[in-house]
C-alpha cells in the first residue's frame, strides 16, 4: 500500500471513487472539481497493486486543514489517509484538522476513533440535510 499525492492520470479513478458521495445536489465525482484540487496537490491517493483504493482531499484553510472527501474500497484504507493528514499537518506545524459529513453517511464514530474529539451535529445544514463538523487537535 502506497500513499501519494495524485497526478492528472488519477482523474478518472478518483472520480469513479467519490461517485458514492455524491447527492441529489452535489457532485463531488466532478472531474473539473477533481483537476483543480490535483493542480493544487491537494488530493491524495492510496494505490495498492497499481490501483487507487482509497482518495482523500486534504484542503487548506484559515490556518488548518479541512478534509474535504475520504473514500476508500477496503477496510483499513480511511484510517492511513486520515493518519497521513495527521502527518502533513505536523510537519507543516498546523494544529487543527477538522471535516464536515452529511449524516448519511454513518462517519461520526469512525472520525471519533481517529482522535476527532470535536463534533457538532447542525440539522438542516447542508441542502436541508443533517451535517457533522469534526475536529482534532494535532499535538494534543
Amino acid at each position: 500500500m502506497k500513499i501519494q499525492s495524485a497526478h492528472v492520470q488519477h482523474l478518472t479513478d478518483i472520480c469513479e471513487l467519490l461517485k458514492v458521495l455524491d447527492t441529489e445536489k452535489r457532485t463531488f465525482s466532478d472531474e473539473k472539481q477533481n483537476l483543480f484540487f490535483i493542480s493544487k496537490q491537494w488530493c491524495y491517493i492510496a494505490v495498492e497493486g497499481g490501483n487507487v483504493v482509497g482518495v482523500m482531499v486534504l484542503e487548506p484553510t484559515e490556518g488548518s486543514y479541512k478534509i474535504y472527501t475520504l473514500v476508500s474500497k477496503q477496510k483499513g484504507i480511511g484510517r492511513l489517509l486520515v493518519n497521513w493528514a495527521i502527518d502533513i499537518c505536523r510537519k507543516n506545524n498546523i494544529p487543527k484538522l477538522w471535516c464536515w459529513s452529511l449524516a448519511r453517511y454513518a462517519v461520526e464514530g469512525f472520525y471519533k476513533k481517529m482522535g476527532f474529539a470535536e463534533s457538532f451535529l447542525l440539522h438542516k445544514q447542508w441542502d436541508g440535510e443533517d451535517c457533522y463538523f469534526l475536529g482534532r487537535l494535532i499535538n494534543d
